[in-house]
């Protein structure tokens, strides 16, 4: 074993857990319906190889080590836990047996298990699901569809060729979390954080949202989901707008969220925290590991401004937020609210998310789209109000808001998620 330093995002993983709250995250599960039928052992060779390919999936947490270290097991410990469940075919039953095998595939990891890492093959009648599961802080979205990739690369070319032609490393995560560390301790670091400085002032550790509440926030309450669906035609003007006004589809959504707040604020000062994948970091590209995260967007809006007349506003604070991303928001926190840092945030905020599909992963040739799982019980809901804008592959959409029961009237915030759906489509 070897031990390494921890990247912001796992630092705040442990800090969160060893701190008053004892809060630990649960995994990231991605599960996809495959039109074939896998060949298992196969399947499970390929699987242990990606994990001795990507040195991120062999990261484990230490119970006698500080937050900023870890370990990572020497590729010839790899492995990658498998359970196969195949359906019985009386549909009562089959239903009961999916149902456990999703509960299995999506508990919660022990902090200190090794491997930080599970998966689930599922042989139903008309496919086969599988189901891969990770703790959150080793991946993230990006990193899905490149392990993905790499799976049906490994599996397809297992049929042919011996294990020993895939065994050598394609993306080290440790070597990011050597590099991210040292960047942050650096004078281009501390540049950073003398921009966030200036750009957060009086905020404090997160920017509060200014919205009429109607209860106190619980984080054991149900979370509360609203979907507002977008056609292909309303897509296709939201498509041309975000063009005409030179913008991206997530500085779209910024801008239709910041006017949309701005009706509440009682000031011209805007801000809300947004979700960004921090590529931007050298030789991350196909890098698997956790590198999303979120930064802050800040911005002055009237009451009079449209989306259109915020537009150029909101294209120049998201490059300026974007570029200094690589000092992310969690990081800025540790320096400079460092007791905020280590706790549940209790600050009602807006975090933004924006994703485009623009192609459906392929195993082995096959398409095999991604399966939406059941919604777990029983896991923490942060204060303030989540908005995802989804563009998918067909041409449609979604706006999806979420937020704690009891915080804010329900009507209210389906008339906001409504509202802010419209602006992105018409340009409001």
């Amino acid at each position: 074993m070897t031990r390494i330093p921890t990247s912001t995002t796992q630092t705040k993983r442990l800090a969160l857990l060893h701190g008053p709250d004892r809060w630990w995250k649960p995994p990231l599960v991605h599960a996809m319906s495959y039109p074939g039928r896998f060949d298992v052992p196969r399947l499970q060779t390929a699987l242990s190889l990606l994990a001795r390919r990507h040195s991120g999936l062999r990261t484990h947490f230490l119970p006698d080590g500080s937050i900023d270290e870890a370990g990572c097991l020497p590729a010839q410990e790899a492995s990658w836990p498998f359970t196969f469940v195949e359906a019985d075919p009386d549909e009562t039953k089959a239903a009961a047996q999916e149902a456990e095998a999703y509960t299995w595939l999506q508990a919660d990891f022990d902090p200190y298990e090794r491997p930080l890492v599970r998966a689930l093959l599922l042989r139903r009648s008309q496919d086969d699901v599988l189901g891969l599961s990770v703790e959150h802080s080793l991946f993230d979205g990006h990193s899905a569809r490149i392990l993905i990739e790499d799976l049906s690369t490994v599996y397809e070319g297992l049929e042919s060729r011996p294990e020993s032609a895939f065994d050598v490393l394609a993306s080290d995560a440790v070597a990011f979390a050597r590099d991210e560390r040292r960047w942050l301790d650096g004078d281009e670091g501390g540049a950073a954080l003398a921009w966030w400085d200036e750009h957060n002032a009086g905020l404090g550790p997160y920017p509060r949202l200014q919205l009429p509440e109607t209860g106190p926030f619980d984080p054991d309450e149900t979370t509360i989901y609203y979907s507002v669906p977008l056609a292909e035609d309303e897509v296709a003007s939201l498509q041309s707008r975000r063009l005409a006004l030179r913008l991206s589809p997530f500085m779209l959504a910024a801008a239709a969220v910041t006017v949309t707040l701005r009706e509440y604020a009682p000031t011209d000062d805007v801000a809300f925290l947004f979700s960004n994948s921090r590529r931007s970091w050298p030789s991350t590209k196909e890098l698997v590991a956790y590198c999303a995260n979120r930064s802050l967007l800040r911005l002055d809006a009237a009451r009079t401004d449209s989306v259109a007349s915020v537009a150029g506003r909101v294209r120049a604070a998201s490059m300026k937020a974007i570029h200094h991303s690589m000092y992310s928001h969690e990081e800025y926190m540790r320096t400079r609210f460092p007791d905020s840092w280590e706790r549940q945030p209790h600050t009602p905020y807006l975090l933004l998310n924006v994703m485009e599909q623009r192609t459906v992963p392929t195993i082995a040739g096959l398409p095999s789209p991604r399966v939406s799982l059941p919604t777990r019980p029983g896991v923490y809901n942060p204060p303030g109000i989540g908005l995802n804008l989804a563009i998918h592959r067909d041409g449609t959409g979604v706006l999806l808001s979420f937020h704690p029961q009891g915080m804010y009237d329900r009507s209210f915030i389906e008339e906001l998620t409504c509202t802010v759906a419209r602006r992105c489509v018409t340009g409001e």
